[in-house]
């Protein structure tokens, strides 16, 4: 399971760097200046509406808010299938065990 600070989706890094820009008291204008980027750009990405940022747009965002990017190894979520094994295997341990 991902951590609190684990980003999943380009929408969680705009919903992270907002929260990291309103805990720094900035306004959208005055990150977006100090990262080379248009205020409404950094809107749209914090709203989860930017298609697309890229990294080098990113990395500069990142460290205007005091941030950097770290490669860190994943979390494998597992998928439908393994999911209702372990719900079957369950099942028939509770089941085999009430006979």
């Amino acid at each position: 399971m991902p951590n609190a600070n684990s980003l999943l989706t380009l929408q969680d890094a705009g919903e992270r760097c907002q929260q990291l820009r309103k805990a720094a008291g900035k306004t959208q204008f005055e990150v977006a200046a100090a990262a080379g980027l248009r205020q409404e750009t950094l809107s749209r990405f914090e709203r989860g509406r930017a298609s697309d940022l890229s990294s080098t747009k990113l990395l500069r965002l990142l460290e205007v808010l005091g941030m950097q990017m770290a490669f860190v190894p994943a979390t494998r979520r597992p998928n439908l299938n393994e999911l209702l094994k372990e719900r079957r295997q369950s099942t028939s341990t509770v089941n085999s065990g009430q006979a």
